[in-house]
């Protein structure tokens, strides 16, 4: 699990502002090298697998 937002640098603690990466994606993220636009498509690609995997799921 990793933040959307840097918690370090003021991102939310909360399971909405997590999203489960591989670890490639992670590294990727987490060494600084991504974009905005990867960064973006984080919780927008987390939401539409949760409700491709649970659709009853709230």
């Amino acid at each position: 699990m990793d933040h959307i937002d840097d918690h370090a640098e003021g991102g939310e603690d909360l399971p909405r502002a997590t999203v489960a990466l591989c670890p490639n994606c992670h590294a990727l993220k987490t060494g600084g090298t991504v974009t905005e636009e990867f960064r973006a498509l984080l919780p927008t690609t987390a939401l539409a697998r949760h409700q491709e995997l649970l659709p009853d799921a709230r």
